[in-house]
């Protein structure tokens, strides 16, 4: 049976797009579309906001049951995302952690994602996949989503098994990728 725990890493320090989690397309924010995206789970039974922003806290209290961490100025700037993980998982209370099959770490700027995170999770687990990271048309690594099984994570090892499934989403970085964004998400 899959359990999982979803983790938003919910940064406010983005070079290229000042405050780009804070951004908003059709009236929420980045950050409010990657807790409505883990929200629609049937799947996900946790979901942690991780953040050093006092904006983001506020528009997280707006939402039940979300768990929120504060994020160590350690784990800012161009640190890899999977150590933010591997932290959260290391810092929660081990009954939060009772039972769960998987992380999934959902990422803020990808809000137009075209795969429901249940799906992938069932992906994952018919195809025996220990790591699973969501891929561009192209077929590059956008990052939208990754589902690792929680054990790697929480003992701070990446698998080696690596799955991946196209969701052709935005990658937010500049104006025309939010007007990009928007347009879809306005056309759903």
């Amino acid at each position: 049976m899959i359990k999982a725990i979803a983790i938003i890493p919910a940064k406010t320090d983005s070079k290229r797009l000042k405050k780009k989690n804070l951004r908003i397309i059709n009236n929420k924010t980045l950050v409010e579309h990657a807790i409505d995206y883990a929200k629609n789970s049937k799947l996900i039974k946790h979901i942690v906001v991780t953040t050093e922003s006092d904006e983001v806290r506020l528009i997280t209290k707006k939402y039940e049951n979300i768990i929120l961490r504060d994020r160590e100025k350690s784990y800012m700037g161009e640190r890899e995302v999977a150590d933010v993980y591997v932290n959260v998982m290391q810092e929660l209370e081990p009954q939060l952690l009772s039972g769960i099959t998987h992380v999934v770490g959902i990422q803020p700027d990808h809000p137009d994602r075209r795969t429901k995170v249940d799906d992938l999770l069932e992906y994952v687990v018919k195809n025996k996949y220990d790591d699973l990271v969501t891929v561009n048309s192209d077929g590059t690594r956008n990052g939208a989503v990754r589902i690792t099984k929680s054990g790697f994570v929480k003992h701070g090892v990446m698998s080696r098994r690596v799955g991946s499934h196209l969701d052709d989403c935005t990658n937010i970085h500049s104006e025309d990728d939010l007007n990009k964004a928007e347009k879809y998400l306005s056309s759903k």
